[in-house]
């Protein structure tokens, strides 16, 4: 899975300090084909939560403890307030950048959006807040694509028809 477990054993953070939900899901065809690309299933999927790595980017952020100051802010947070994945919209994407593509599905998560106002606040950032997404698919051999604000939507994907054929 190359994530390990914070705060507990609910979320996780992987190597691009991205803090994660995994999430389970059953009955997905194995391959799918899209614009002419074979896409495959994941081996294991997740709701990216806080992608601490694109924040720093993005906001030029120079504080070598910031990761770290993150992941126990998040780690305080959900004592009381609860990170969950709350449904699947039926909002399929393809997404593409560069030799990268995949398919998501855009979900609603619990709680995350004050996370985000409790990191503004602390942090004096306006961070936008993310497109909740898990991704289903990818090219053989290839990762993700981190979708992080409303620009990443606008110029990385294109509504697609549910591939799956039903509702998560």
């Amino acid at each position: 899975m190359d994530r390990d477990f914070i705060c507990g054993k609910k979320y996780t953070i992987s190597k691009t300090n991205t803090i994660g939900l995994p999430v389970l899901l059953a009955n997905l065809p194995s391959e799918i084909k899209i614009f002419g690309n074979r896409m495959f299933l994941k081996s294991s999927f997740h709701v990216s939560l806080v992608c601490i790595n694109e924040i720093i980017k993005k906001y030029g952020i120079s504080d070598s403890e910031f990761k770290d100051s993150i992941i126990k802010d998040f780690c305080d947070f959900i004592q009381a307030n609860d990170i969950n994945l709350l449904n699947y919209s039926p909002d399929f994407k393809f997404v593409e950048e560069n030799d990268l593509k995949t398919i998501v599905v855009m979900c609603q998560v619990s709680n995350l959006y004050e996370f985000f106002q409790l990191v503004d606040k602390k942090y004096g950032l306006k961070i936008e807040y993310p497109p909740t997404h898990v991704t289903l698919y990818i090219l053989k051999d290839k990762l993700g694509i981190f979708l992080t604000d409303s620009d990443d939507i606008k110029n990385l994907t294109k509504a697609i028809p549910n591939p799956i054929g039903h509702s998560l």
